[in-house]
């Protein structure tokens, strides 16, 4: 952000240039996306993965929906929902700019959807080839951005924001992967 307060956002020159950056760094950013569901549908991985999907915000509480899928398209759904978020991010920023008269925005916005698209759990499995541990485990957990600060206060209970998952198809995912990661 230091950088951002040193350029002269008054400059013509200065503002197209960082407006070109930024279109140029959103156009990247969604095709690397499609590449890496390119990726992940070349890899073509059926096994089954059974989960209760997560209860929606202001949705009545209920029997849990359970949801069968493969490991193949929770993937892409999850590449598909990082295009969705950053084309929202792509119009907002806009208007912000072009209504609001926001510049510095642009130079930030320029770098963090890269930097959020290598280090998504879906590059982290099929692009650097990190296996499906730990937090890379299907289906992913939402992690809550106001977490750190609901345990500050004895709330935040991250247990119950996880989905369920039944034994079976998770024993079978995890053999499956560490034969394929063997390969």
């Amino acid at each position: 952000m230091q950088l951002a307060k040193k350029i002269d956002w008054e400059d013509p020159d200065v503002l197209t240039y960082a407006r070109i950056g930024y279109y140029s760094a959103q156009v990247l950013v969604v095709a690397m996306a499609y590449g890496l569901i390119a990726l992940i549908k070349s890899k073509n991985d059926t096994t089954s993965l059974t989960y209760d999907a997560p209860q929606k915000p202001g949705q009545a509480e209920g029997a849990p929906t359970t949801i069968t899928t493969t490991v193949r398209d929770y993937d892409v759904d999850q590449v598909k929902q990082f295009i969705q978020s950053t084309v929202t991010s792509i119009v907002i920023i806009s208007v912000m700019h072009w209504q609001f008269k926001f510049t510095q925005p642009l130079l930030m916005q320029s770098i963090l959807p890269i930097k959020n698209l290598l280090t998504h759990k879906e590059a982290l499995i099929h692009l650097w080839g990190d296996a499906p541990e730990g937090s890379l485990v299907r289906p992913f957990v939402a992690e809550n951005p106001l977490g750190a600060l609901a345990g500050m206060f004895g709330g935040g209970n991250d247990a119950a924001a996880a989905p369920a998952t039944t034994d079976a198809p998770a024993v079978a995912g995890d053999a499956a992967a560490s034969h394929a990661h063997k390969d």
